[in-house]
């Protein structure tokens, strides 16, 4: 005979129910707005009856009723289900899985296979992560006291140079008070000739040393510094090393000039020149004073 495939038709009461094949089920959906026409239950087995030869409506009813009944549908977990959210939500209609077609698993993306590469980290990816080099750290210490290095050479160098400047260049110092007095006579005795101070020049030396140079007479040192003046330019003194030995401190400097005039003291072309002095001082009212001087 002729049967009705399974599917859903409308039973004639405004839903749609499943029919099996040979019955109607307990399973109903809603219609959608628009139901494309559906045979009723009674076409349904009307054109059974009208198809079944004679006396075989009886016999099929029978085998009918003997069939049991299909299991039910199983209902589909909702959103808020634990099923749900271990297994994904089954869509209801198409019965596919959500999310891309795989379960949601704690510990990965919904959508994702499991063991997917854009899974969370855990124990494996924690063990098998490429480890970051702690070199970063060393390369900074080693930066930060190279720097240090550089700073103290910057500041240290040139006090060095500044003390050798003002101690004496070859090794000498002039550390205690009594060598520091004593280069101070002879920087004051420089700086008598080229102001032509006489009170300067009586300060910076001795009664001994001003009779030996004749110029115990004070007008007689200021003509003497007046003519320094109009034969040198450009005079300068430098502190080469200061020496304390025997109650005396030694003072030796390098003295260099420019010659404006020739020796018989007319103008010439500036002529540079240079030499070095040892000055001899003893202590003196309370100070040091110049007592020799000698370019040997």
């Amino acid at each position: 005979m002729k049967t009705t495939p399974p599917g859903w038709y409308d039973d004639g009461h405004g839903a749609l129910r499943w029919w099996d094949g040979a019955q109607w089920t307990e399973h109903v959906a809603q219609p959608d707005a628009e139901v494309t026409d559906a045979p009723t239950e009674a076409e349904i087995v009307a054109a059974s009856q009208a198809e079944a030869a004679p006396g075989a409506a009886d016999s099929d009813a029978a085998a009918v009723a003997a069939v049991p009944a299909p299991a039910a549908m199983p209902e589909q977990p909702s959103a808020g289900d634990p099923a749900a959210t271990l297994f994904g939500v089954q869509n209801a209609a198409a019965g596919a899985p959500a999310a891309g077609g795989y379960p949601t698993v704690p510990g990965y993306p919904p959508g994702a296979p499991y063991g997917s590469q854009d899974a969370p980290g855990g124990a494996f990816t924690a063990a098998t992560e490429p480890r970051k080099s702690k070199l970063w750290i060393l390369w900074l210490v080693l930066g930060v006291v190279l720097l240090g290095v550089v700073i103290a050479a910057a500041v240290l160098i040139p006090l060095l140079f500044l003390n050798m400047a003002t101690s004496g260049g070859n090794g000498g110092t002039a550390g205690s008070a009594d060598e520091q007095a004593a280069v101070a006579a002879v920087e004051l005795y420089d700086e008598a000739w080229q102001e032509a101070d006489c009170d300067a020049f009586a300060t910076s030396t001795t009664e001994q040393f001003q009779a030996d140079s004749g110029f115990a007479d004070c007008a007689a040192f200021v003509a003497e510094a007046e003519l320094f003046d109009d034969n040198f330019d450009e005079y300068e003194i430098s502190i080469d090393e200061v020496v304390a030995s025997d109650g005396e401190i030694t003072v030796t400097t390098t003295e260099s000039y420019v010659v404006v005039v020739d020796t018989e003291g007319n103008p010439t072309d500036p002529t540079p020149g240079e030499i070095v002095y040892f000055y001899t001082l003893v202590p003196d009212g309370g100070g040091w004073a110049i007592d020799g001087v000698s370019d040997e």
